[in-house]
């Protein structure tokens, strides 16, 4: 009561890079209509993380002087000429002037611009806003963890095929060196190397060895003409044995023949 008050006005000073450290000004302007001896008191209440508690701060009485009042008027006489043909001069009546009062220039008003958000002192890491910024990294790192285990996985599997085309491959080529082998045996394992030994070279497309011919492996491993023809008489021999269960020929491998096909497979490379 016997104050105006203006609007309050606020200033912010950051003491870091993002904003959440620093000090805020606030200030307001009170103007007396009455005589008054001192300021009123003035409460702020505020939360205080190191304590983890609202505390209030006061302010103690500040002793002030109000000086000032009502302008006083004045009444100016206005002094009238003699006349020229009366020999006495007679007094005239001072017309009052009124002195126009002047209204004192009241305080103006501070004008603060309103910010578009409502700042707030809550830590960032409380703010809904952060933690969902925070999922989108979140999701995409749990995409790549999972594209790496089934990568992992379909990697596994490849080394587990390729692992075993080679343990295959050597166990074949150890009974093609045995002299016991039927041609039946021999000419279908040769076949079955030779089909291997393609799917291996041709690893990174994945070849089924089941459906390798003669002109895949070939064309897989470059071979001349004269080198072709042997291979084609391999696959021959090994689907008359195969299926027809007879040959026009003796009951065994000659070792010029079996030297031979070692020959032409070792050199599948």
């Amino acid at each position: 009561r016997g104050w105006h008050k203006y609007p309050p006005s606020s200033k912010f000073k950051q003491d870091d890079e993002v904003g959440l450290s620093g000090t805020k000004t606030f200030e307001t302007v009170l103007s007396p209509n009455e005589k008054k001896q001192s300021l009123p008191l003035l409460a702020f209440s505020y939360f205080d993380p190191v304590k983890e508690q609202y505390v209030t701060l006061r302010s103690e009485a500040m002793p002030i002087t109000v000086q000032g009042g009502t302008a006083a008027t004045q009444n100016v006489a206005t002094p009238q000429p003699a006349s020229s043909r009366t020999s006495g001069t007679t007094p005239t009546r001072a017309a009052p002037a009124a002195a126009a009062a002047a209204k004192p220039p009241d305080i103006l008003y501070q004008f603060t611009e309103r910010p578009r958000a409502t700042e707030s002192f809550a830590p960032i890491y409380k703010r809904r806003v952060f933690w969902g910024v925070q999922v989108i990294p979140l999701l995409a790192l749990i995409g790549f963890a999972v594209w790496k285990i089934r990568r992992a996985r379909i990697n596994n599997r490849q080394a587990q095929r390729i692992a075993a085309l080679h343990h295959e491959a050597a166990e074949l080529m150890h009974n093609l060196r045995r002299k016991d082998a039927s041609p039946r045996e021999y000419y279908a394992e040769a076949s079955r190397v030779v089909r291997v030994k393609t799917a291996l070279a041709s690893a990174g497309r994945g070849i089924d060895p089941n459906i390798v011919d003669a002109e895949t492996a070939a064309d897989t491993f470059k071979l001349n003409s004269d080198e072709r023809d042997r291979l084609r008489r391999l696959f021959e021999q090994s689907d008359e044995w195969q299926y027809s269960g007879a040959h026009n020929g003796p009951g065994r491998i000659s070792p010029e023949n079996r030297r031979e096909v070692l020959e032409l497979i070792e050199n599948l490379k």
